[in-house]
C-alpha cells in the first residue's frame, strides 16, 4: 500500500490509539520520566515531553536507546521508563527496555507490533492499533505515538485537555494535501530544507525533516528555533528553504521578524503558524500532516518512489532491526 494511503488512514488510526492509551494505569508515585526511542519514535516522545512536564511526576529526560543504558548505572532517580518503538524490532530499544527491567524500574513498552521482539521483553506492553504499515517512512505509527503518549501524560496527570476525535483530523488531511502540493513548484531547485520550532514543536520539525530526507532523498534538518537563530541561518542559501513553526503572537511576532531578516538576503522564510487546527496539546497531530504530504510530493516530483527510499532499506545490513522491516 503506497504512503498517501496510510496519511489518509490517520484519522481511523487516531481514535484507535485514543481508546488504547486508556488501558495505561498511573502508577501512585513515581521518580520521574524517562522516555526512550529512536528515530520516528525519538521525535514523538520530544512532542510528549512539555505534556508529561506538566503532570509534574518528577524531571523527564530524553534517551536514545543506547545513551539511556549507558547512563542507567550512575542514574540517582528511579523513573517510569516508556519504550516506545512503533516496529518494536528496534534492537537497541529492545536492549533498553531490558536494561530498565533488569534495573528494577517500572517499563512501559508501547508499540504498533505486539508480536514483536519488544512486546516478549517482559514489560509492560500498550499496543498502539494503527494497523499495518510496512514501510520505513511512518506516518500514521508516527502520530499514532504522538496520540499515545499525549494521552498517557494526561492519565499521569497533566491538565485536562479538549476531548478530540478522528473526526476533527480529518478535514485537515487533504488541506494538508493541497498546501504541500502549492509549495512543490517553488521546492525544485532547493539545496537544503531546514525545518525549526520549540518545545513540542521541536518534535515536529525534527520529523518532518526526517520525512523529507528519507522519501526525497533531500538534505533536510530539525532545529530547535534558538538553535537555527544561534548561527545556523548562515548555512541558508537564495536556494534554501526553512520553515518556522511558531506558536502564540511572541513566537509568531519573532518568526516575521526573522523572515524579514533574510529575505533583505535573498533567504526564504516560510512562517507556520503551529496552533492553527486542533486545540492544544492536539495542534501537533495536524501541524506533522503538510510535512507528511511535503514528502510524499517532493519525492514523486523527483522521480522517487516515496515508500522505497533513496538507498533502499537499511536496516537489515546497519543491524538496527531484529527482522527485515525497513
Amino acid at each position: 500500500m503506497p504512503i498517501p494511503a496510510f496519511i489518509r488512514e490517520q484519522p481511523q488510526a487516531l481514535d484507535a490509539c485514543l481508546t488504547a492509551a486508556r488501558a495505561f494505569a498511573a502508577s501512585p508515585a513515581i521518580d520521574g520520566i524517562a522516555l526512550v526511542g529512536s528515530g520516528s519514535s525519538f521525535n514523538a516522545i520530544t512532542v510528549a515531553r512539555p505534556r508529561f512536564v506538566a503532570a509534574r511526576r518528577g524531571p523527564v529526560t530524553l534517551h536514545e536507546p543506547e545513551d539511556f543504558i549507558a547512563e542507567l548505572a550512575d542514574a540517582t532517580t528511579r523513573p517510569l521508563v516508556v519504550v516506545l518503538s512503533q516496529s518494536g524490532a528496534s534492537t537497541t530499544s529492545i536492549a533498553a527496555a531490558q536494561a530498565a527491567l533488569a534495573a528494577g524500574l517500572r517499563t512501559v513498552a508501547i508499540t504498533a507490533s505486539p508480536q514483536a521482539a519488544l512486546g516478549g521483553v517482559g514489560a509492560e506492553l500498550l499496543h498502539m492499533p494503527v494497523g499495518e504499515e510496512p514501510v520505513g517512512p511512518k506516518t500514521k505509527g508516527f502520530l499514532g505515538s504522538m496520540a499515545m503518549l499525549l494521552a498517557m501524560a494526561e492519565t499521569l496527570g497533566a491538565p485536562a485537555s479538549p476531548l478530540i476525535s478522528g473526526a476533527d483530523l480529518a478535514p485537515l488531511i487533504e488541506a494538508g494535501r493541497e498546501t504541500a502540493e502549492a509549495l512543490v513548484p517553488s521546492l525544485r531547485q532547493v539545496d537544503q530544507i531546514v525545518v525549526a520550532g520549540r518545545r513540542a514543536n521541536y518534535g515536529v520539525a525534527l520529523e518532518a525533516s526526517l520525512k523529507i530526507t528519507e522519501m526525497a532523498g533531500l538534505p533536510t534538518c530539525g532545529l530547535p528555533t534558538e538553535e537555527l537563530l544561534h548561527g545556523r541561518l548562515h548555512g541558508l542559501t537564495d536556494r534554501s528553504v526553512a520553515f518556522l513553526l511558531a506558536e502564540g503572537a511572541a513566537e509568531l511576532a519573532e518568526a516575521r521578524r526573522v523572515e524579514q531578516v533574510m529575505a533583505a538576503r535573498g533567504c526564504r522564510i516560510v512562517v507556520v503558524d503551529a496552533a492553527a487546527g486542533l486545540p492544544s496539546p492536539w495542534t501537533v497531530l495536524g501541524l506533522v500532516v503538510p510535512f507528511q504530504w511535503l514528502a510524499v510530493r517532493l519525492a514523486e516530483d523527483r522521480g522517487l518512489v516515496p515508500q522505497t527510499m533513496r538507498h533502499g532499506a537499511l536496516s537489515a545490513e546497519l543491524a538496527i532491526k531484529t527482522d527485515a522491516r525497513p
